[in-house]
């Protein structure tokens, strides 16, 4: 006698659960593998961040951006100034210490209280530091620093990374084929960052910036602001180099801020200053970086990078100079964003329109 019984096979209800269960298992795995691989990264990428710091051998520094608290007594400092993250830049109440006539060119506020905000805050962007001392005279130039190549080889002309096929190398825009008499790119003459420097609200707007040694060559837009509900802030560049109105034009007196994305894989905003993170090696190397601004007026002013800072996002605020300078801000580490790399430049040279004369 045969038995028809079947052996216990479980249901198809079962069988879903149990795999909806093991899925869920196996992506949990996954979440905790990417979790935790992009938090290491973040570490390491953080721990890396101190490699852009490097100060050059100039006589004029920037002030040091440790944090917002270390700012010179002599300098008006509000909450207004500073600049807080906004997507992945940073953002900030509107400043203004131009003179009226110059204001009239910038991106107008949203509202009348940005125009409050300015006149609270109007001479945070035109105050000096401490750490500005007086310039070097036209045409000086300060010796390189002690790690250049210069020091090592005699023949400036060939960059160390070119020795290995010197006849084949080419050289590289801006950075061996510098006046004998200058120093500077040919087509610049040589002025000084204090003497000759445009009183505010004298020079017109950049439309253009350039960085042959890093391969950037993008318009300028002035940024406006915009009302984010609770707060204004500056409107984020897309796929362009944005300008913080209140700050000085190419060529004056004061620090000029641009701010540029490292890269904006979310947003698509572009990714415009992806190699400023470079800079600091090149310092490091010896080499000359040279950043062109052209304005309305056709001229090119032609400035000279002299120190690159890494600050936590919260701790990045807006401060003048005594002297003509830029400075370039982008989002760092790359995927984290949460500090800003501050380039500084000083103003060493400019190249007039065709139909101007000096």
């Amino acid at each position: 006698m045969t038995s028809n019984a079947q052996p216990n096979m479980p249901s198809p209800r079962r069988r879903l659960g149990s795999a909806l269960g093991i899925g869920m298992a196996l992506t949990g795995v996954l979440l905790l593998i990417v979790v935790s691989g992009y938090y290491a990264y973040s570490v390491s990428a953080r721990s890396r961040l101190d490699d852009l710091n490097f100060s050059a051998a100039q006589p004029a520094q920037a002030p040091s951006m440790a944090s917002a608290s270390v700012v010179s007594a002599d300098m008006p400092q509000t909450e207004e100034a500073k600049l807080p993250q906004v997507a992945e830049l940073a953002s900030a109440q509107p400043v203004d210490s131009r003179p009226a006539a110059a204001h009239a060119q910038s991106a107008p506020s949203s509202s009348p209280a940005s125009a409050q905000a300015q006149s609270q805050t109007a001479a945070a962007l035109g105050a000096s530091s401490p750490a500005d001392q007086t310039a070097p005279a036209n045409g000086d130039r300060a010796a390189p620093p002690a790690t250049s190549y210069t020091a090592l080889y005699p023949a400036t002309q060939i960059h160390p990374k070119f020795w290995g096929q010197p006849l084949w190398s080419g050289g590289e825009p801006y950075l061996y084929s510098s006046s004998p008499d200058t120093g500077l790119p040919d087509g610049f003459r040589a002025i000084s960052a204090t003497d000759d420097a445009l009183a505010r609200g004298k020079g017109a707007l950049t439309t253009r910036i350039a960085i042959p040694s890093i391969d950037v060559d993008s318009t300028i837009e002035e940024l406006a602001i915009v009302n984010t509900g609770d707060s204004r802030a500056y409107e984020t560049p897309k796929n362009l180099v944005g300008h913080i109105p209140q700050s000085s034009n190419p060529g004056e007196i004061g620090n000029a801020w641009y701010f540029g994305h490292l890269e904006s894989p979310i947003r698509g905003e572009g990714n415009v200053f992806r190699r400023l993170p470079d800079i600091p090696d090149l310092l490091r190397n010896g080499d000359d970086v040279f950043i062109e601004l052209e304005n309305a007026d056709g001229r090119v002013y032609l400035y000279r990078a002299t120190q690159t800072e890494v600050v936590y996002q919260d701790d990045l605020s807006l401060y003048g100079s005594d002297s003509a300078r830029i400075t370039l801000v982008a989002c760092v580490p790359r995927l984290v964003y949460d500090h800003r790399i501050l380039v500084t430049a000083e103003l060493v040279g400019v190249s007039d329109a065709p139909d101007a004369t000096h």
